[in-house]
């Protein structure tokens, strides 16, 4: 059976042990998590088939995770970055690809950081997922648009168009506003709000800039690697990083540039546009520049641009000269010093006016989302409403390029099914004296898992 037509939900059996709202990367492992402890599961997914922004990620590679230690990751993800601890402990690192390696997805590591499948598709992926929900008898209701959903006489209702779902507990996995195309819509902010949750302002983030600047365009074919960036807001001057930066005809993109979005996208709700800063040559400063303009000849006849291009493609050494108001066609020997120092100072910090960003179309991940004070990090279970659980891109945490929003998604869908099942099974246990012990069937996490049908 192909990933995108898993089995219909029995709509003459609405009641369900856990009801899970969004079928991306978050919602199936809460599935594969809740089911493995025997529980009955409904996973309900609005498009016509699960995981389409999955298949869209890494550039349809699908980059799972990386080989950070825990605290590094934390580290990496910012100002909440603590509130995944608990999360990585049961589904970081190794122990996430021993999970995928027990649902015939193997992966590797080629860089000595990013962790990819074997086959590098995340078509592979996904099958691996979708065959594990199948396996575990996972309830599926595609194109099930949910409407609603409230507590109601002890259960968790939800009211999707022509059905009536109830469970004892519910997962809200609906993924944020970013890629609509995949089917994205911010639904689960209404569903947790309908709790009492808050909900931060969101942004998109993980997406490419647009620029004031109209000479991007003339420098779209070339990828610029270690490329330094930095805000030049005095306010903002923290927001800073090194990586390969890509021109565009209306900006800039590229994994440093969808990184520093996460931050530029906030800044641009508070000032109408944000001056930032390139340094293009790896970093060269301007001790580096004055030392390589003395190497080249005194009586060389050269154009500067012809020099240039010994550190930078043709295209961004002309605008370079541009910049400084330099005519391309000036010799080396003609170089006054005050047009070598007004050079100097453009190629180590280039300037461009950041006006926008391409919006939630073309991001990768939604910037803000359910407080986190208001969720429990050790079971994702909600402060406000117990038996309600919330992961992956609907919370307000977003992390850089590199596997870190994959990883955040699997590790909490994964925790939400596991907090799901251990108060269950705890229950179930202290009312049951001939219940048996359970057994681990994937090598993951606590020995608490039921065995899985």
């Amino acid at each position: 059976m192909a990933p995108s037509d898993p089995p219909p939900a029995s709509r003459a059996d609405a009641s369900f042990d856990v009801v899970i709202i969004g079928g991306g990367a978050s919602g199936m492992v809460a599935a594969i998590s809740a089911a493995r402890l025997g529980r009955r599961v409904l996973l309900c997914e609005k498009s016509r088939s699960l995981g389409r922004k999955l298949l869209a990620s890494g550039g349809e590679r699908c980059n799972l995770s990386n080989t950070l230690s825990k605290e590094e990751f934390m580290e990496r993800m910012g100002r909440e970055g603590r509130f995944l601890g608990p999360a990585l402990d049961q589904l970081g690192g190794m122990k996430l690809r021993e999970f995928f390696h027990g649902i015939g997805v193997k992966t590797v590591v080629h860089d000595g950081f990013r962790v990819w499948p074997e086959t590098r598709k995340s078509t592979s992926v996904l099958a691996g997922l979708v065959a594990e929900l199948e396996r575990l008898g996972v309830s599926i209701e595609l194109n099930c648009t949910v409407e609603s959903t409230e507590f109601r006489d002890g259960r968790f209702v939800v009211e999707a168009e022509g059905a009536t779902y109830s469970g004892e507990e519910l997962i809200v996995a609906t993924g944020g506003l970013a890629l609509p195309k995949s089917g994205a819509s911010g639904g689960g902010y209404k569903f947790a709000e309908s709790f009492g949750h808050r909900v931060t302002p969101r942004y998109p983030a993980g997406v490419p800039l647009t620029s004031a600047e109209k000479w991007t365009g003339r420098c779209k074919a070339h990828t610029i690697g270690k490329a330094h960036v930095q805000v030049a807001i005095k306010k903002f001057a923290r927001v800073r990083g090194v990586g390969d930066l890509i021109f565009t005809d209306t900006g800039i993109r590229g994994p440093i540039v969808l990184d520093l979005s996460r931050e530029i996208s906030a800044i641009l709700e508070k000032v109408d546009e944000v001056r930032i800063t390139m340094n293009l040559c790896r970093g060269k400063n301007q001790e580096d520049w004055q030392r390589i303009f003395k190497g080249w000849a005194r009586g060389d006849a050269a154009p500067v641009t012809e020099r240039l291009t010994e550190h930078l493609p043709l295209e961004i050494a002309e605008v370079m000269c541009e910049l400084a108001n330099v005519d391309v066609a000036t010799g080396i020997h003609e170089l006054k010093g005050a047009d070598r120092e007004a050079l100097i100072r453009v190629l180590v910090q280039t300037p461009l006016t950041i006006t926008g960003t391409t919006g939630y179309d073309r991001a990768f991940v939604t910037r803000g989302g359910v407080r986190l004070k208001e969720v429990h990090p050790d079971t994702f279970e909600s402060r406000l409403q117990p038996g309600l659980y919330l992961c992956g891109e609907v919370l307000d945490i977003d992390g850089p390029c590199g596997g870190f929003n994959l990883q955040c998604a699997f590790a909490g869908g994964y925790v939400a099914g596991q907090g799901l099942g251990a108060r269950t099974a705890a229950a179930h246990y202290s009312t049951t004296s001939t219940a048996s012990p359970a057994k681990r069937i994937d090598g993951v996490g606590p020995d608490r898992s039921a065995t899985a049908p």
